[in-house]
C-alpha cells in the first residue's frame, strides 16, 4: 500500500511539472498571437493600397510590357515557397502542410522550405529542395525575406520556373486556419474599366513597374510569411490548451486515487491496531 501512495505521488508531481509547461507555452503563445495579429492588422491598410496601385498600373500595360505578366511556356516545372514551423508541439500544423503540399508537389517542381519541421520531414525524398534559406526564423529578419523575394522573382524572370506559388496556413481566426497554395508569379491579368479614370504615369509605365512591382511582391510574401506565423502560434496556444485541460483531467483522477488509496491505508492500520487489541 505504501509503494502505491509513493507511486501516485511520482505521478502527480511528473502531471504538474508538465502542466506548469503546458500553461507556460499557451501564455506566450498566446501574446505573440495578439502581436501578429496586431501587425498584421496594422499593415492591411498599407497592402491594400499597394495592391490596388499595382492592378491599376498593370491593367494598362501589356503583356510584353513587363515579365511579370508573361506565362514561362515550355518551362515543365514550377517553384514552390513552403513555410513550415522551426518548433513543434504546434498539434496538426505542419502535419496538415505536408498533407496539402504532397498533393500539389511534382517531381519536376524546386521546392524552398522555410522551417527546421520541414527540411527535416522532406530531407529523404525525391523532390528537388533548395536549403538555401534553412537558416530563416522569422518574417522579422527583413534582409532575409528580401533575399527570399529576389531570387523567386529572378527564378521567374530567368524563366528558370513556370509558376512560383506560395504554400503557408491561412489564418481565418484562433480555431481555424489551412494550408493553401497561392499563386506570386505570373500575376494576374487585370482589365482596365471604361469608368476608369485615366491615368498619367509619371516616370514612364516601364520604369513604375521595375520599381513598385518588387516592392508589391516584397510585402505579399512578408505579409504571407506574417500569417504562417500567426496561424502557427494560434495552433500551439489551441494545442497547449488542450494539453493543460488533459493534465488537469489526469491530476484529478490521480488525486482521487490517491485518496482512496491513503483511506484503504488508514483503515488498514485501524484494523490491524483492533486487532491487536483483541488479541490482548
Amino acid at each position: 500500500m505504501a509503494q502505491q501512495l509513493s507511486e501516485i505521488k511520482g505521478r502527480i508531481k511528473s502531471v504538474s511539472s508538465s502542466l506548469q509547461i503546458t500553461k507556460a507555452m499557451k501564455l506566450v503563445s498566446s501574446v505573440k498571437v495578439t502581436r501578429y495579429r496586431q501587425k498584421i492588422l496594422s499593415n492591411r491598410h498599407f497592402i491594400e493600397e499597394l495592391e490596388s496601385i499595382t492592378k491599376s498600373l498593370l491593367s494598362v500595360c501589356l503583356e510584353k510590357d513587363t515579365p511579370y505578366l508573361q506565362e514561362n511556356k515550355g518551362v515543365k516545372g514550377n517553384l514552390y515557397l513552403l513555410v513550415t514551423s522551426s518548433l513543434g508541439l504546434c498539434g496538426a500544423y505542419n502535419t496538415n502542410l505536408f498533407k496539402f503540399a504532397d498533393s500539389i508537389f511534382t517531381p519536376d517542381d524546386e521546392v524552398i522550405i522555410l522551417g527546421s519541421k520541414g527540411l527535416g520531414h522532406y530531407q529523404n525524398t525525391n523532390l528537388n529542395i533548395n536549403t538555401s534559406f534553412g537558416d530563416y526564423n522569422s518574417s522579422e529578419e527583413g534582409e532575409k525575406v528580401l533575399k527570399i523575394t529576389n531570387y523567386l522573382v529572378d527564378s521567374f524572370r530567368n524563366k528558370k520556373c513556370k509558376e512560383v506559388h506560395i504554400i503557408f496556413t491561412h489564418y481565418k481566426n484562433s480555431i481555424t486556419f489551412n494550408p493553401v497554395d497561392f499563386l506570386l508569379l505570373p500575376l494576374p491579368k487585370t482589365t482596365r474599366k471604361d469608368s476608369d479614370p485615366e491615368i498619367i504615369f509619371e516616370p514612364s509605365k516601364k520604369v513604375l513597374v521595375e520599381r513598385l512591382v518588387p516592392l508589391y511582391l516584397n510585402s505579399s510574401i512578408n505579409t504571407k510569411l506574417m500569417e504562417a506565423e500567426l496561424s502557427e502560434h494560434a495552433s500551439r496556444t489551441q494545442a497547449m490548451d488542450n494539453a493543460t485541460q488533459n493534465a488537469e483531467d489526469i491530476l484529478d483522477d490521480l488525486s482521487l486515487e490517491y485518496n482512496k488509496a491513503r483511506q484503504g491505508k488508514i483503515t488498514e492500520e485501524i484494523t490491524e491496531i483492533v486487532a491487536a487489541s483483541s488479541d490482548k
